[in-house]
């Protein structure tokens, strides 16, 4: 029997519930392996800040592993390519993984089981990404809860603490001699990460949230230590370390979701205040918001596609590619807005507040439609996560599940106004604004041409003129939803 353990979206050796299956199913003279496979066509290779990532996380479970005398194989291919070889060498196999919930990894995953079904061989999958099984958390009418609070509630209500309980695992009890060899097989397996990471880092791309478990391990730390208490008071306002910034390691399972629950609760059971217990559980509300929306992918694989709520995939959007591209570059003329856009390019991160900013700018003031945003985000964040980033966007545009009503637009001055007030942020990422008073820095285009002179900024030449009249917006965008629902009952 060989025994492969198949790393995905779970890049540690700690509290890993499919690992901790594999380790217990190998007996003394089975032979093992661990597996990771590199599909460049896949959604973990958009970006090269994503990739950097991915690397340095593959590179210290190597290290992990190594230090344990195993070896972790990187095999380039298509996955049912790579174990239609495998199985060309080895006659039983046992395969071992944690489960996506993703479309597009759900279809790999039934490819996989069905080939080594065939041949007589197993595949055994977990739920490890997310606390609760998808699909296990539905309404009184046994369905799908399409609103976020009654899911949160419902999450609450039989959430326990053995949902986060540690799972312990020693996989050094294993015997490195019964380590199978691949060599032979006809495989691209040669892959020298660090070169290829060199190459990435060397085109500039250095990232701001660094891979791999320790990594992750000291911003959860920092977080709890620092952070966790003023979450709720901190977390909109993007010029104030606020965040955990632990997105990318829970997309990725340097840290796992369990560890990021059992922080919380540990914390909350510490504090006895109950306003400092309120901006804890603002962060378990964030956790579970994630929960829901893999629990929407799962149920509504459609919506890598298409819009949750059908009707409005008749919206008649503009799709202004001049417009889109000075979005993407951030020069609209809308400060708040083009800070958000290039640390995004910049560090291949954005902070949370600014993310909406950004999206609902987009749809709603450019009326650009959300899947050109959803694949900016995409090709860009380190921490892509795709539920997130679909759930996120159909928010943003009013298309998704328990969506921003489409007549509530966000006024980008007044979120600029009430979350960077002193324009900090904003001078963080456009420097070519840093000698405007608070007075202006939100809307530079209200100064006359003497101010201009005075600051040193002149609108149309330093800074953009603004792209669009927000005060003329929302009259139409509520008569595009309008006729879009129309068109749909027609």
């Amino acid at each position: 029997m060989l025994h492969i353990y198949w790393f995905r979206k779970d890049l540690r050796l700690t509290d890993n519930r499919a690992l901790c299956e594999f380790n217990k199913s190998v007996s003394v003279n089975d032979k093992f392996l661990f597996l990771y496979i590199k599909n460049r066509n896949s959604y973990e290779y958009f970006g090269e800040k994503r990739v950097g990532f991915l690397f340095e996380s593959l590179i210290c479970l190597k290290v992990e592993l190594n230090a344990l005398n195993f070896h972790l194989e990187i095999i380039e291919g298509k996955s049912k390519d790579v174990f239609k070889k495998l199985l060309s060498k080895f006659d039983n196999i046992s395969v071992y993984c944690n489960k996506q919930v993703e479309p597009y990894c759900i279809g790999r995953d039934e490819e996989v089981n069905e080939l080594l079904k065939k041949t007589g061989n197993q595949f055994h999958s977990y739920t490890d990404s997310t606390i609760f099984d998808s699909g296990e958390v539905l309404n009184g009418e046994g369905k799908q809860y399409k609103v976020f609070t009654p899911f949160k509630n419902q999450c609450l209500k039989i959430l326990k603490d053995n949902h986060f309980k540690k799972i312990s695992t020693d996989i050094s009890i294993l015997n490195p001699d019964n380590e199978a060899s691949i060599s032979g097989i006809d495989l691209n397996y040669n892959i020298d990460l660090d070169s290829e990471l060199q190459k990435i880092n060397k085109s500039h791309l250095i990232n701001l949230i660094k891979g791999g478990r320790k990594a992750g391990l000291r911003l959860l730390k920092e977080f709890y230590e620092k952070g966790l208490t003023e979450y709720k008071s901190a977390r909109d306002f993007p010029s104030v370390n606020g965040t955990s910034l632990i997105s990318a390691h829970l997309h990725f399972g340097t840290i796992g979701i369990r560890e990021a629950f059992r922080t919380a609760f540990v914390k909350l059971e510490k504090v006895k205040n109950a306003s400092v217990q309120a901006e804890i559980k603002t962060w378990i509300n964030e956790l579970l918001w994630r929960e829901f929306y893999y629990n929407i992918t799962f149920h509504n694989p459609q919506i890598m596609f298409e819009s949750f709520k059908r009707e409005y995939d008749n919206i008649r959007w503009i799709n202004d590619e001049e417009n889109f591209k000075k979005w993407c570059n951030g020069v609209t003329g809308f400060p708040i807005v083009d800070a958000g856009m290039r640390q995004l390019n910049k560090e291949g991160w954005m902070h949370n507040r600014l993310r909406m900013i950004t999206a609902m700018f987009l749809t709603k003031d450019l009326l650009t439609d959300w899947r050109w945003g959803e694949k900016y985000f995409a090709e860009n964040l380190i921490d892509l996560d795709f539920s997130n980033n679909n759930g996120g966007w159909q928010w943003s545009a009013s298309t998704g599940v328990d969506a921003q009503p489409y007549f509530r637009i966000f006024n980008p001055y007044l979120q600029s106004k009430r979350f960077d007030p002193e324009g900090i942020y904003i001078k963080k990422y456009l420097p070519e604004l840093k000698t405007l008073p608070s007075e202006f820095i939100h809307q530079p285009d209200l100064m006359d041409e003497n101010e201009q002179r005075l600051h040193g900024v002149i609108i149309g030449k330093d800074y953009p003129v603004p792209i669009v009249d927000h005060s003329k917006v929302k009259e139409e965008v509520v008569n595009r939803f309008k006729a879009a629902m129309n068109s749909d009952k027609n």
